[in-house]
């Protein structure tokens, strides 16, 4: 975003005063939106961010609204954004002395590319917002975070509702700058496209209603796909039949289940549609591989001796299909991943958590999460194919593929059993004929949208998610082509997620 303001400014697309002027107007429509009425106080500092906060106030001001400003640097931001309005700016210990007691606050105190912990004056007058007890709205980003990284070094202000111009920061969508930045609200101000491809693109609801595959009126099973799941050795079966639910609601015209014998009656019960094999029975392995249009290997899988094998025998055996390996498909080659690199095709999907991606990667979890996004990356590099480096964000990559960035799901993804549903997911839309990177995109988006819809994170469960994709899917494709005027990305709190965000 830096450098799509900079190519616009110095190309002369677009003057920086202009940008100013749209940022802060675009601004005073979204509070005017969300807090009609009431006082507004901006607490403003000598960037850009201060000067979009303060032709905001002056836009608020005319508009009736009873304004403050409050100045939190030496000198007040250039150009003169006031232009003659008299709204006067008020040193920084006003905020101290006569604090505002109602309405809200503009957070214009930092520009977007600071990094490390912000210093005294400006920490303190962070601090001071956030003792205030009133609704923040954060310019851009709430200041003391890193835009780039997400990193909180310090003190950093806890919006309710953060503005931030043009497209989101990839910093905006990562923890911990992500909890507190609230409600997120992209808006459009008048920048050029960027020249050239994004470094990443969040997922949202209007795209993955273009990549869900669809199904004419006259379609059957076979033409819907068939989707195979390696899964659940013996008292692990859960795995496998939330791996088979999630596909079945995801769609697949038939699932066939191969697991352990002995979750035979479990699978068959808990999911009558799907058909059962069992994977002691080489002839079913290789007979359901041949049978399938996608496959999925890995939930509950188990690391017993002769695990490695079967994985190694399924992904040698089923030619072009695409496959998803999940959770024990992917340990099972500890130690050993070229073997597994080996056995890849482009179409395929990896679904590490940072434990499995630490051992893909020959590396340790701090230095996965440290930089997941270079994690996934190098994964998906190293594996040829499409990598869901899952965390809070999840992230997919392939290939030199925008990464992708997930803003749905939040805490209530914190329950186990939740790869596993995403993975039959994943395994339904590939049988569909999605590509690796649209599957797991648009899997990601609706898995995360139905574990939001519990009415609280605690206590929801992976199985709850399965019955609530379709009404999902279907409230979702109804996005599909449509536009939301200057607002091109809404993601919700995750204090409060919920509802198809486009």
């Amino acid at each position: 975003m830096a450098e799509i303001d900079r190519r616009a400014v110095s190309g002369g697309a677009v003057s920086e005063r202009a940008l100013i002027e749209c940022a802060g107007r675009e601004l005073a429509h979204r509070v005017r939106e969300a807090w009609p009425e009431g006082p507004v106080t901006a607490v403003a500092g000598s960037g850009h961010n201060g000067a979009d906060a303060l032709v905001a106030l002056r836009a608020l001001h005319a508009w009736g609204r009873p304004v403050r400003a409050i100045l939190a640097a030496s000198s007040p931001p250039d150009p003169d954004v006031l232009v003659g309005w008299e709204i006067p700016l008020e040193p920084a210990d006003r905020l101290y002395a006569a604090p505002p007691t109602s309405g809200l606050v503009l957070d214009g105190i930092l520009g977007t590319g600071i990094s490390g912990a912000p210093r005294d004056p400006q920490a303190r007058l962070i601090e001071a917002v956030n003792r205030l007890g009133l609704p923040v709205v954060a310019v851009d980003g709430p200041s003391g975070a890193d835009l780039d990284t997400g990193a909180v070094a310090g003190a950093c202000v806890r919006a309710d509702l953060t503005v931030t111009f043009g497209w989101p920061k990839l910093g905006l969508l990562r923890f911990p700058a992500r909890d507190f930045a609230g409600r997120i609200e992209a808006v459009e101000i008048g920048f050029p496209p960027p020249d050239g491809p994004p470094g990443a693109r969040a997922i949202t609801g209007r795209w993955v209603a273009d990549l869900l595959p669809s199904r004419s009126a006259d379609a059957h099973k076979a033409r819907a796909g068939y989707a195979a799941i390696f899964a659940g050795q013996s008292g692990m079966a859960g795995a496998a039949v939330l791996a088979a639910r999630g596909a079945a609601r995801a769609g697949a015209g038939i699932v066939r289940s191969v697991s352990d014998p002995a979750n035979r009656r479990i699978l068959q019960s808990s999911v009558p549609g799907a058909v059962f094999s069992s994977w002691s029975d080489d002839g079913a392995v290789r007979d359901a591989v041949e049978w399938c249009h996608a496959l999925a290997v890995g939930p509950g899988l188990g690391r017993a001796p002769g695990r490695r094998e079967l994985v190694a025998e399924v992904l040698a055996g089923r030619g072009e299909r695409p496959a998803v390996v999940d959770a024990d498909g992917l340990s099972v080659w500890e130690g050993d991943a070229e073997t597994l690199a080996g056995l890849l095709r482009p179409g395929d999907v990896l679904t590490p958590h940072p434990g499995e991606m630490a051992r893909l990667l020959a590396s340790d979890v701090g230095g996965v999460m440290a930089d997941p996004p270079a994690a996934a990356r190098e994964a998906a590099r190293r594996f040829g194919c499409t990598v869901v480096a899952k965390g809070a964000p999840t992230l997919v990559a392939r290939g030199e593929e925008p990464l992708r960035v997930a803003t749905t799901g939040g805490p209530a993804l914190a329950a186990g059993g939740s790869g596993d549903v995403l993975t039959g997911v994943i395994v339904a839309l590939l049988a569909a004929g999605a590509r690796g990177p649209d599957a797991a995109a648009a899997a990601l988006f609706l898995t995360g949208l139905a574990a939001e819809a519990s009415a609280d994170p605690v206590g929801h469960a992976a199985a709850d998610v399965p019955d609530r994709l379709p009404g999902l899917r279907a409230e979702v494709r109804r996005l599909s082509g449509g536009g939301t005027g200057p607002v091109l990305f809404v993601s919700a709190s995750p204090a409060a997620p919920g509802g198809a965000r486009a």
